[in-house]
């Protein structure tokens, strides 16, 4: 079985399946470049004030504001997986920007990852890391440990109160009602986000109405050769099970990544 989506949450339902012997990959790999891109995009957006300046733009408003340096900043990626560590590398190749990711097994990770970060440490040093970090990125795949992982108590009110949470994992792993909430009280500056817990995203989400939000509608991935990367990596597994040669990208289903 093969997922065209790096998260398995549409397969790890089925309890018989997840039991089974029958091999499950996905596609971690395709969709790295394009998300770091696109976490590249919501640094700058806030950094830059983007913002602030198009609506001085509609009102024709000349009115001259300092932006702020992303090399300045610390970046902390919740889930540094192989999409995760794509976003350390732009942001600290491309901007100097100090990166910190964060895994459940740190000692886990490749030396190319970790040439993208500049520590990478456990889940338990969480609260130490979001009170150094100007972006916090989340990157969790939907299981039922991550469910509302992002949420006032464990994350927001630990955040610096200038910082921007973004998140390109899973809708669920956010209770976007405490980031509402945390956004519209001043607790943390802004937000990036591609995924929600409900898509499309309902009309009455206060998401919706908040300027200090950049949104997409779950497209971030989606450059044009998306689906043909997705589908290599299948041709490459079909091509190894008949010759019985080992499989990429085998993943655990217990886990659900």
């Amino acid at each position: 079985m093969h997922s065209l989506s790096a998260g398995l949450d549409a397969y790890t339902p089925a309890t018989d399946f997840v039991a089974s012997d029958i091999a499950l990959t996905n596609v971690k790999g395709a969709f790295s470049a394009v998300l770091g891109e696109f976490i590249a995009l919501g640094m700058l957006y806030h950094a830059k004030k983007v913002e602030r300046f198009m609506q001085r733009k509609a009102e024709a408003k000349w009115e001259i504001e300092p932006v702020e340096l992303v090399s300045n900043k610390t970046m902390a990626v919740v889930g540094f997986g192989d999409i995760g560590a794509h976003c350390g590398r732009v942001a600290k190749i491309g901007f100097g920007t100090r990166v910190i990711g964060l895994k459940r097994r740190p000692e886990v990770t490749s030396d190319e990852h970790r040439s993208w970060a500049d520590e990478i440490v456990g889940l338990d040093q969480l609260d130490r890391v979001l009170a150094e970090a100007d972006f916090v990125v989340g990157v969790l795949p939907k299981t039922s440990e991550t469910f509302e992982f992002f949420n006032t108590e464990r994350v927001f009110k630990k955040m610096k109160k200038s910082a921007v949470f973004m998140n390109i994992g899973r809708g669920p792993t956010v209770q976007e009602d405490d980031l509402a909430e945390a956004l519209k009280s001043g607790q943390i500056a802004g937000a990036v986000l591609d995924v929600y817990k409900v898509e499309p995203l309902p009309k009455e989400s206060e998401l919706w109405g908040l300027p200090n939000v950049l949104m997409t509608p779950h497209c971030a991935d989606q450059d044009p050769e998306y689906l043909n990367r997705a589908m290599a990596i299948f041709e490459q597994n079909l091509a190894n099970f008949k010759e019985e040669k080992p499989l990429l990208n085998i993943c655990d289903k217990s886990l659900g990544y």
